[in-house]
């Protein structure tokens, strides 16, 4: 594994969610003992999911399971998330899904509402129009399929006639969220639980990622909590390993949409403090004082990059004449995670990671008229104008390296330290009042920030037809 071993990789995380790769666990130990008689030692692994989907908050209605066209970005890979996870016998990995809700509200509501969001995605999945018929069916709370604009809208959104089935137009938009299907047997529980005990389960609000402070909960405006909850609504698919097998009916969670009593059977004795709001705001960590607390699903969850509070860093792009390009295609490397796409129209790109990494690799163009549609370069070279190895976590413990670091972002690059701050120095004077002496010096050293961190570089003339 590439990237961040002891915490897992991510190999996409766009807005709409993350995938990840589970970190490696050490080798699990077996104890056997001899026997006295003709019977034998029964060993058993424990269940490790190896890889996650994480389907955020914006990719359904509010306080509702429908899911909205751009869960398509995330689900889109699934399929190869397991082709590439394949066991030597050809078994791919078997998924379950998990459905969360934020701590605000009622356990018994939220319980239903996370279990249905989990129970809506297992339908696209199977692209079984009965799982969503039952959830248009049976109305919870504010959860009403029946009423929902969005569902009122899908056979116009389609190019449907009105006259179409309901449960033909469901179909028909499962095919746009993921195209190919999977099966009842790709499942952890393999569809054996009429109620799909291990296949998809709710877990009300005992698992946040973000718990908000006491101060949080009394000052912030709802729209404002709301906003600030919204990492913790979401739905999270796991991989678990190949040829794995177990009996749902011994599956410690309750089915996805029973109350949530089998969930509070499963709680670390200290729930109570883990879920109390306290004087700052906290976050869920494997590292110091975790938010989660259901025991199990802290086991499944709790070291998945698919569960982490991502950091977060952006990047502007500019032509070779420093002026910023919005909807410039991309192409971003950074450890196992590779992203394309454009940028947004002030020329950001904004990237999601475990951790921000000292540089990344960016290849990109200038726009072109025609917004043609992206694809994965064969050879990144070829298919971008321009390409740079980006540092973004500065070594500011040592200024002279990082200011190395800032001159090389911004196009002065040398064996010679001096002369590229003199460089510097002399394209800047005027703006800055600086002094082409070569000395890296606080007023030049402030400058490199402002222009590099600040995304604010001299623009250049065009060069003379």
């Amino acid at each position: 594994m590439a990237a961040h071993d002891e915490e897992g990789a991510i190999i996409e995380a766009p807005d709409e969610g993350i995938i990840g790769e589970h970190p490696r666990r050490r080798q699990q130990p077996f104890f056997a003992s001899t026997a006295t008689a003709a019977t034998f030692n029964v060993l058993g692994f424990d269940l490790e999911p190896i890889a996650c989907l994480h389907l955020g908050d914006i990719l359904f209605d509010f306080d509702s399971s429908f899911v909205l066209p751009s869960a398509a970005r995330i689900l889109a890979g699934l399929a190869g998330l397991r082709e590439k996870r394949r066991n030597k016998a050809g078994e791919l990995p078997p998924i379950s899904v998990f459905g969360h809700a934020d701590p605000v509200g009622d356990i018994e509501y939220n319980k239903q509402l996370s279990g249905r969001r989990a129970k809506a995605i297992y339908g696209v999945l199977l692209h079984d129009a009965d799982v969503w018929e039952s959830l248009y069916n049976s109305p919870h709370g504010g959860d009403n399929w029946q009423t929902n604009a969005s569902v009122k809208g899908l056979r116009a959104s389609l190019g449907l006639p009105s006259t179409a089935a309901r449960k033909d137009v469901f179909r028909a938009y499962m095919k746009t969220l993921i195209p190919a299907p999977v099966t009842k047997a790709d499942f952890l529980g393999k569809g054996a639980d009429k109620d799909g005990k291990a296949d998809f389960q709710g877990c009300s609000k005992f698992n946040p990622l973000v718990l908000l402070s006491t101060e949080d909960n009394k000052t912030l405006t709802t729209a404002q909590r709301n906003a600030a909850n919204m990492l913790n609504r979401r739905v999270v698919i796991y991989l678990f390993r190949p040829g794995i097998k177990l009996t749902p009916s011994l599956w410690p969670c309750p089915a996805a949409l029973a109350p949530s009593a089998g969930c509070k059977k499963r709680l670390f004795l200290d729930a109570t403090k883990r879920m109390t709001p306290g004087s700052e705001r906290r976050e869920h960590t494997r590292a110091s004082d975790t938010t989660f607390a259901c025991r199990f699903y802290d086991r499944i969850g709790g070291p998945s990059p698919c569960e982490r509070v991502l950091k977060i860093y952006r990047i502007r792009l500019f032509d070779s004449l420093a002026n910023p390009l919005p909807a410039a295609p991309f192409f971003l490397i950074s450890g196992n995670m590779k992203l394309l796409g454009r940028t947004k129209s002030d020329a950001f790109v904004t990237i999601r990671d475990l951790k921000v990494p000292t540089s990344v690799t960016v290849f990109w163009s200038k726009p072109k008229p025609d917004d043609t549609p992206l694809s994965p370069p064969p050879k990144e070279t070829d298919k971008f104008e321009f390409v740079l190895e980006i540092f973004v976590d500065f070594d500011d413990e040592s200024e002279t390296k990082a200011a190395e670091q800032r001159l090389h972002n911004i196009g002065f690059v040398g064996a010679v330290l001096a002369d590229r701050v003199r460089a510097f120095q002399t394209e800047y004077k005027d703006r800055f009042g600086l002094t082409p002496t070569g000395v890296l010096d606080p007023k030049t050293k402030a400058a490199l920030k402002t222009v590099n961190d600040d995304c604010d570089p001299l623009v250049k003339p065009a060069p003379a037809k």
